[in-house]
């Protein structure tokens, strides 16, 4: 599975709005993501009823910031950070069709989590609009590209694309066709050169945000 995020890479989200990464922060956040990349989790049936057994996210309805139309992904990817992404969705969705702000920050995670918010964005009416912070890797890749209202990342943010890393014991033809809809997933939503798809296992792609719209994984760079 990806790592957490550590605590350099949280604390660039206080200020990454306001100041320009610099070169030697961009070559560590590198160093931090390489080892990372999409999880595509197998489950045992005990540990499935364990996660059905724990308790659904509760959305804090009096959250200004939620209010203000705008969800925030801090960290790695998982099916209860779906769940509450996908709460926020809906639950903002009920109250208008205005846009709505999704912030990236995230070395990824479980590829069907990151999947399941994707497959939220066309359930809702309203537009969502992804925007990258710092690091947006793998899975928050794939949210990033996803995005269908405007998508943008910060000057100085970097963009990884990984191929998949599947644990447990899946059956047979389950790792082929996830395989075939991630692939479908980027020649659908980017413009990747040619020979990096099917991404294989290992592979990485490490994108500035000048590449990154160069690629079409984003439609503008903010500064």
């Amino acid at each position: 599975m990806a790592c957490k995020l550590c605590p350099l890479t949280r604390s660039l989200l206080k200020r990454v709005v306001s100041t320009r990464i610099a070169i030697p922060s961009l070559l560590l956040l590198i160093g931090l993501v390489l080892a990372q990349g999409c999880t595509v989790m197998m489950e045992s049936p005990a540990s499935g009823l364990t996660s059905a057994m724990k308790a659904s996210a509760k959305l804090d309805y009096t959250d200004p910031v939620l209010n203000q139309r705008r969800i925030l992904l801090v960290g790695k990817i998982t099916d209860s950070v779906a769940e509450e992404i996908i709460r926020k969705l809906f639950y903002l969705d009920s109250q208008s069709t205005e846009p709505i702000d999704l912030y990236l920050l995230t070395p990824g995670g479980e590829l069907k989590a990151a999947f399941s918010i994707e497959q939220t964005f066309h359930l809702i009416r309203s537009p969502v609009r992804t925007f990258a912070l710092s690091e947006c890797n793998s899975g928050g890749a794939v949210l990033l590209a996803s995005g269908t209202g405007e998508r943008a990342a910060f000057r100085g943010s970097i963009v990884v694309i990984h191929g998949m890393k599947v644990t447990g014991h899946p059956p047979l033809g389950f790792t082929e066709s996830v395989q075939e809809a991630y692939t479908r997933f980027w020649r659908r939503r980017a413009r990747l050169p040619s020979d990096w798809l099917p991404l294989p296992h290992g592979a990485t792609h490490v994108l500035t945000a000048e590449q990154a719209l160069e690629f079409g994984v984003i439609d503008r760079i903010l500064d």
